[in-house]
């Protein structure tokens, strides 16, 4: 048990020695923390705020009641010594069925405090998981973040794991806080009451220390912790280094995956083997490092685990001895010393989960900054294209200048206007349509000009690879709307409209579409959804790439007989039937851009 318990130490103590180098250099970690602590209160504010506010009480109860039946462990424990003592038979039954309620009283309080605990954090959780999912993933931000620069990457980690982190750790760090202050002032009273006053002598001069105790257990705490840091400090540059060597190890291996084909054809494995060999040569090394570092730890957190125990037990062993005290009662206060000196040492013990929750606190709120960002414009600049709503049922492009990354002009002062009825036909490249589609959507496009979008309607998108998540067919293409929102009947005939009768029959089908249909079927079910939605503005690129020329002209007619007062743009680098298109327009486009 002794061993379990220094390892476990000596694992916490090496954390919390390069969690506190790391968060030396962070500027402000109390801030994010603040903001955190208020976005989780904001449920406050919330429907079902009663349950939350009722679990709360109840957590916070029953962590009270913990520490109250561990206090009468204690003075039980005094008590069963003080038996033992008097070699009393009959005390010592009474005694046995006393622990025996205690134990079923502290087991049932376990169970109680960690159902109601992960229900607590279960409903933070929903609570700060739909306020930054609904946010995310409207208007557009999950695709508009990808072109933001900012720290603000890995949104699925950070709306799945990071989340989780804050909350279930905040219910962990409130806990664990308010058991440690009722554990040091009960457990502080045991040690001023039952270690009695301390007389010392120099000379003539004698001062007497009442409960001198509880100031040992303080000045211990400090000692061993400041002890513990100094020596573990160390440990931060190893445990860098060895982080470092197992990294660069795990990423050759994954490398000759990936590369397996080449280094086979080639018969690369002798020097795969070799460079493999020096990474691992790395981590031998980093580990040797970080081993010395560990045993030097380990030197003083062994000494400290067994003197924590006997501290107590020698100071109070002369009052014990001179019969001042029984040995009941010198037990109870070795146990209240090591509650008081672990409820003093929390801050110390908890120190790498502060971190990490910090850590992931900020990683939050940097999805939520970045999201504030795109709406109030902040992301936007001099650089880029305008794009507003108009008055009319019109969308105008506006001497419109596209620059790509390299500096090229990929559209070229685009001036033109698409009113209703009109099917236009917009010739490009892959390139210059993608960037003219991502502009037309919203998202930070450099160049020049505006787009001024039609006001009675929005676009619908429609792309050579529509999306499919796993749903049922009648999900899948009453997307983005719910199945509810949409005429069943039209459902179930736009498969076969679009001919694609074999799932005619599915559409209360659950499947991952994607992996199901071919890219032709797939381009013909993108079709299907339009036919459903019936939108007044659609917008196409290479939407028919797939299919056949004779299929795409059939299934843009059925779109033009389906929508005749709908306007329709297509963008496209392939040749297409003239007869669809009631008008042309040939993207311009010039080399470098112009130098300011």
């Amino acid at each position: 048990m002794l061993f379990n318990d220094l390892t476990a130490l000596r694992e916490q103590l090496a954390a919390n020695a390069a969690v506190r180098a790391r968060l030396a250099s962070s500027p402000r970690p109390g801030r994010s923390s603040l903001r955190m602590l208020a976005l989780i209160a904001g449920v406050a504010r919330k429907p079902g705020r009663w349950r939350i506010l009722a679990l709360t009480v109840l957590v916070g109860t029953v962590t009270v009641v913990e520490v109250l039946v561990v206090l009468r462990l204690a003075t039980w424990n005094a008590d069963f010594f003080d038996v033992l003592e008097a070699r009393s038979y009959a005390s010592l039954h009474s005694q046995i069925w006393i622990l025996a309620g205690l134990l079923l009283g502290m087991m049932t309080l376990q169970g109680l405090s960690l159902q109601t605990k992960m229900k607590l954090q279960m409903a933070l959780r929903s609570h700060l998981t739909t306020l930054v999912r609904d946010r995310w993933m409207s208007e557009g931000h999950y695709y508009r973040l990808r072109s933001m620069a900012g720290d603000h990457t890995n949104e699925d980690a950070r709306i799945a794991e990071d989340i989780r982190i804050v909350c279930e750790m905040a219910v962990e760090f409130a806990v664990s806080l308010l058991y440690a202050l009722v554990q040091l002032v009960l457990f502080a009273g045991v040690l001023w009451l039952y270690s009695g006053p301390l007389t010392v002598s120099a000379g003539t001069i004698s001062v007497t220390v009442p409960g001198h105790m509880v100031f040992v257990a303080i000045a211990y705490a400090i000692i061993a912790s400041t002890l513990i840091t100094v020596v573990g400090h160390p440990l931060v540059k190893a445990t860098d280094l060895r982080q470092a060597a197992e990294a660069q190890y795990r990423s050759r291996l994954v490398n000759i995956v990936a590369q397996a084909p080449a280094i086979a054809l080639t018969g690369s494995e002798a020097g795969e083997r070799r460079r493999l060999a020096r990474s691992f040569d790395a981590i031998r090394r980093a580990w040797a490092v970080q081993t010395a570092s560990f045993r030097n730890l380990m030197f003083f957190s062994s000494g400290l685990a067994l003197l924590t125990g006997t501290l107590p037990l020698l100071i109070m062993a002369p009052r014990y001895l001179n019969g001042a005290i029984t040995l009941g009662t010198l037990m109870q206060v070795a146990i209240a010393f090591g509650q008081v000196t672990m409820a003093l040492s929390w801050l110390s013990a908890n120190y790498a989960m502060i971190a990490q929750w910090q850590a992931s606190a900020s990683r939050v709120l940097a999805l939520g900054d970045a999201i504030d960002r795109l709406r109030v414009g902040e992301g936007a600049s001099s650089g880029l294209v305008s794009r507003t709503i108009g008055d009319g049922p019109v969308l105008t492009f506006s001497a419109l200048t596209i620059v790509g990354p390299s500096g090229d002009r990929l559209v070229n002062d685009l001036t033109t206007e698409v009113r209703q009825g009109e099917r236009v036909l917009i010739e490009a490249t892959p390139q210059a349509s993608t960037a003219l589609i991502g502009a037309i959507a919203g998202l930070p496009t450099d160049g020049a000009g505006a787009i001024v979008l039609p006001n009675d309607g929005d676009i619908f998108f429609l792309t050579d690879k529509p999306y499919l998540p796993e749903a049922t067919l009648l999900e899948v293409i009453a997307e983005p709307l719910g199945p509810d929102d949409v005429s069943h009947d039209l459902v179930c005939r736009a498969p076969t409209d679009v001919g694609l009768v074999h799932l005619a029959a599915q559409v209360v089908t659950t499947s991952l579409w994607a992996q199901e249909l071919g890219i032709e079927d797939q381009q013909r079910l993108g079709f299907a959804r339009l036919l459903v939605h019936q939108p007044r503005w659609i917008l196409t690129h290479d939407a028919s790439s797939a299919l056949s020329q004779e299929t795409e002209t059939l299934l843009f007619r059925k779109i033009r007989e389906a929508l005749p007062l709908s306007v329709l743009i297509t963008m496209s680098h392939r040749t297409m039937a003239a007869s669809i298109f009631t008008r042309r327009i040939a993207l311009a486009t010039t080399g470098d851009a112009p130098q300011p």
